[in-house]
């Protein structure tokens, strides 16, 4: 009896150890939307996320200030390339992929539609961070070494190739590994591939799930 307490004590104690240790999610929520207009009815509406990590002012800081870097650019970009004699209607918003504690990942999307065009073009670019540094990692840093032959330049070529997105009748492989990633909600590391880089319009943004999850 006195060695089935002291079990159940010691099991006690370790639960109690590792939720202790356990990451608690980052604090996302919406800041202020951004709306910038020019004098020809154009206007880009930026409505991006403000992050927090309990504990570490400094990693959420860090999270935070990316996304207010990547508005700035997208303020300049409007200012700067805008024409006075075609309006344009742009917005950049997110979606919250994975926020686990340990990593928090997210797809940066939006359009631009030119007054007369026949269509919008889209984009959806993937962002993922260390909760605890809130440093942006590169999927290379996030394979675990068992999975490293599922991730070479040929094997994600044939993921591409044998999934069911119809492509373009020009695309022949990529000639270099992706860059733009995103972790899902069970941190499988997904490619992302915009409107015309591999395959027709009517397809839309590709998102190829390398089904192996991050480390």
């Amino acid at each position: 009896m006195i060695k089935q307490k002291f079990l159940m004590a010691v099991c006690s104690a370790l639960l109690i150890g590792s939720m202790a240790l356990a990451a608690s999610p980052a604090a996302v929520q919406d800041a202020q939307r951004a709306v910038y207009t020019r004098p020809n009815g154009s206007t880009l509406t930026v409505q991006y996320p403000q992050v927090s990590v309990e504990g570490n002012l400094a990693a959420g800081q860090a999270i935070t200030q990316y996304f207010l870097d990547e508005q700035k650019k997208a303020e300049q970009f409007f200012q700067k390339e805008g024409r006075d004699d075609m309006k344009m209607t742009e917005e950049k918003s997110y979606a919250v992929t994975l926020n686990d504690g340990k990593y928090l990942s997210f797809i940066d999307q939006g359009y631009i539609y030119l007054e007369g065009a026949a269509h919008p073009t889209s984009w959806k670019t993937g962002v993922t961070f260390d909760v605890q540094t809130g440093q942006r990692l590169n999927w290379q840093d996030l394979v675990r070494p068992q999975d490293a032959k599922d991730f070479t330049l040929k094997r994600i070529n044939n993921k591409i190739t044998l999934s069911s997105y119809k492509l373009s009748s020009y695309f022949n492989g990529l000639t270099e590994l992706p860059s733009n990633y995103y972790l899902d909600g069970k941190r499988n590391i997904h490619f992302l591939f915009g409107q015309y880089e591999i395959a027709p319009y009517a397809t839309g943004i590709v998102d190829i799930d390398m089904g192996k999850p991050a480390k």
